[in-house]
């Protein structure tokens, strides 16, 4: 892939940041809600607060992790921050686990919760609730703080690096 020219990583870099800020902005909300669900003694409270939680995971998880993955591949791809480099191949994988954990682990995981409340009676719910969302919520400030830092800089060579050439005497 080529470079991408100054438009285009703008409007990436726009999108990457906003649908990233955006993913933790939900799994901050699936905290609280989780939290509520969890520490409620009102069955209605936590009826309410679980089938928000499997509602938004439900709707815009998807979507946005989505956009995140995608725009970060397509500026690893098309900036002088590639796949050579530790932090960013650090990055990709953490988003890639993430986003892999949204979709077959987490949405099914709140709906099944959801849908086993009735609002009548409460229920014992299970601490994974609360977990998910502090577990990616953790992964997302981790890509933040490597995205911000850059640290480790490129991968090395797996063949050792020739002998640097001599130094001169000033002869």
């Amino acid at each position: 892939m080529s470079k991408l020219r100054r438009p285009a990583y703008r409007g990436f870099v726009i999108a990457h940041v906003a649908s990233s800020v955006a993913w933790l902005g939900l799994s901050a909300s699936l905290i609280v809600l989780g939290f509520w669900a969890f520490t409620t003694s009102d069955p209605a409270a936590q009826f309410a607060a679980a089938t928000a939680a499997a509602r938004l995971a439900g709707t815009i998880a998807i979507p946005i992790g989505a956009t995140a993955l995608a725009t970060g591949i397509v500026l690893m791809l098309g900036t002088r921050w590639g796949p050579s480099y530790v932090w960013v191949l650090v990055k990709l994988v953490a988003t890639a686990i993430a986003f892999c954990a949204t979709v077959f682990a987490l949405r099914p995981g709140l709906a099944a919760t959801a849908a086993s409340l009735d609002g009548s009676t409460l229920a014992a719910l299970d601490s994974q609730i609360i977990a998910a969302p502090i577990v990616s919520s953790a992964i997302y400030l981790g890509a933040t703080i490597l995205s911000y830092l850059k640290p480790w800089g490129r991968w090395r060579a797996v063949a050792p690096a020739p002998s640097p050439a001599p130094a001169h005497s000033g002869r």
